[in-house]
């Protein structure tokens, strides 16, 4: 064989070194894969965005039929098994998590970068000198952000309500929203030291209820908790005031089989006289054990497991709500909003410290029973929403808890930005004017970055029934002028003045999105190869396999090995003798 023969073998030689379950991509193939499927993704979102874009429906498992434009909710009916949907969907997961807006805007820039990237490596850039110059343009686009920021005063009420109408000029209960940015107007007001000075608040700590009937406008806040639970007896009063809580997490229902940790005693009955003596003192133990808490002061005992009957009932006729089975998330909740622990049973009265409520009620509003505890300094909040369908509702809780989390970071940040496009016009053009101090390949990576950017307000004028072929020219040419805050409001589809017109967005949400955005382009643009597992039983039937086999290769080397030390010890003996 000569030496150039031998070359031919090698190049074609494709060694196995991954199993029959594993699939494995090259370079070029999983470039493709990747492209595609993002293109696919922004194809789906590109008609939500903007304040005029659509709804879409979404018919999940469970066959409620879900009318959305939040990103989020999308994505979620997306196939996650292919790697690159999986980074996608996390990217919208960590928006929607930090910032509770903007999702679409994170994807859709995701793939305008990524769209821009298929096109530079069809040019012959290396995916490093992609990766290093979206590296150089995302810092200048941060730069060239902090540069056209806007300080916000919480006192300016007019921009406080500018700020919450960008979340909501999307959605189709717009006619409704200035009742809407009067509720969460009053809410951060209410509630200045939980969300601006406490230490322990958290997003998660805004709930809502939904309960059908009335209208959207009916809708309201209550420094507290709604937990969906009638009353357990008639005799209980419909209201207590100044009302001490105790939260149990095992059952109170002792005497039985499952609670052998509260009552450790074993106790055999033979004959009907010990039946009914056992149960009198089952009766007096009750009655005993809700004395004790009644002194103690209990007003409400919530359980997260099941309660005796005659408990219950011995606990109604000293005025004591007793509710059985309250969710642990729920209990979880509790224990902030009253700053009491969880305790696990009542075997020990003398240490409980009960939470103290201003108020606890049961009400029945549209059919459903509730029972909701009032907090006037309250470290939890409820979102009590109304409307005459589910759709509706589904759309007012993502504006109210969108809203709300825009509106407390920006007066955490005390900054905002120009929106309408503005910020993204502004971005592209200074960015293609930085490429030109770099003579290098750098200079057209910088400038396909910027055209990314510019992408983003043509889709809010599509999507607004505008042409952006006549007004993209024009956002440029007032940009190119020095005009920063040019942008286009969709309700008149002009070029506006946004900040004049008061058409803002927030500081954090678009500095987030830029960074993760960026970030995960920069990561994707770095993949050559793709190995996966795409038969799960497959794979395991393999590894069994070879675990057998190499059992069989260990047990015959050891075999070799004993046999030659039997050898080797017979040939010493035999040579001895």
């Amino acid at each position: 064989m000569n030496k150039r023969e031998g070359k031919r073998i090698l190049k074609n030689f494709n060694p196995k070194i991954f199993n029959d379950a594993v699939i494995s991509l090259g370079t070029e193939d999983i470039q493709v894969v990747n492209f595609d499927i993002t293109r696919a993704i922004a194809k789906v979102i590109k008609s939500m965005f903007g304040p005029k874009g659509l709804n879409k429906m979404i018919i999940p498992v469970s066959n409620e039929t879900v009318f959305t434009q939040k990103g989020d909710k999308v994505v979620k009916s997306f196939k996650s098994r292919v790697p690159i949907t999986m980074m996608l969907i996390d990217l919208v997961k960590t928006q929607q998590k930090n910032c509770g807006d903007g999702t679409k805007t994170a994807l859709l820039l995701t793939a305008f970068l990524l769209e821009k990237t298929r096109e530079m490596l069809g040019l012959g850039l290396h995916p490093q000198i992609i990766n290093k110059g979206f590296s150089i343009a995302m810092n200048k686009a941060l730069e060239i952000l902090e540069d056209n920021v806007i300080q916000f005063d919480f006192h300016n009420e007019r921009q406080l309500i500018d700020i919450m109408k960008s979340v909501m000029n999307h959605k189709f209960v717009y006619q409704n929203r200035d009742q809407h940015i009067k509720l969460i107007k009053e809410t951060l007001k209410n509630n200045y030291d939980l969300f601006f000075k406490s230490q322990d608040y958290d997003h998660s700590d805004i709930l809502c209820r939904k309960v059908k009937g009335k209208s959207i406008n009916d809708s309201e806040v209550i420094n507290g908790i709604i937990i969906y639970k009638d009353k357990a007896n008639s005799y209980l009063p419909d209201k207590i005031e100044d009302a001490g809580i105790l939260l149990i997490q095992k059952s109170i229902d002792y005497f039985t089989k499952e609670n052998k940790e509260a009552i450790s005693k074993e106790v055999r009955i033979k004959s009907r006289e010990k039946l009914q003596e056992f149960s009198q003192f089952r009766k007096n133990f009750y009655n005993n054990l809700v004395k004790k808490l009644k002194q103690k002061g209990v007003n409400v005992i919530l359980c997260q497991k099941k309660i005796n009957p005659y408990f219950v009932d011995y606990c109604a006729s000293k005025g004591i709500v007793a509710l059985e089975l309250v969710g642990k998330k729920k209990l979880n909740k509790l224990c902030k909003l009253l700053d009491v622990n969880l305790y696990s049973s009542l075997n020990d009265l003398s240490n409980i410290k009960l939470g103290k409520a201003d108020s606890v009620e049961f009400k029945k509003i549209s059919g459903d029973e509730m029972f909701i505890i009032n907090v006037e300094e309250s470290k939890i909040l409820t979102f009590l929403i109304r409307g005459g369908n589910q759709p509706l509702m589904d759309e007012l809780e993502e504006i109210l808890y969108g809203s709300l989390r825009v509106a407390i970071q920006t007066v955490k940040d005390k900054k905002i930005l120009p929106g309408g496009g503005a910020l993204e016009c502004e971005i592209a053009q200074k960015l293609k004017k930085y490429a030109q101090n770099y003579s290098n390949k750098y200079q057209i990576v910088i400038k396909e970055y910027a055209k990314a950017f510019e992408s983003l307000p043509g889709h809010i004028i599509k999507n607004s029934a505008a042409e952006p072929l006549d007004l993209i020219p024009r956002l440029r040419a007032e940009h190119n002028k020095g005009q920063c805050y040019m942008g286009f409001n969709s309700l008149t589809n002009e070029i506006v003045d946004v900040v004049r017109e008061g058409i803002y967005d927030g500081y954090y949400t678009k500095k987030h999105i830029i960074k993760i955005a960026s970030e995960l382009a920069r990561q994707i643009v770095r993949i050559d190869g793709l190995v996966m597992v795409y038969d799960r039983k497959l794979y395991e039937q393999v590894k069994k396999e070879g675990r057998e086999i190499k059992s069989q290769k260990h047990q015959e080397k050891v075999r070799k090995y004993l046999n030659k030390k039997d050898q080797d010890l017979f040939s010493e003996i035999y040579n001895a003798k």
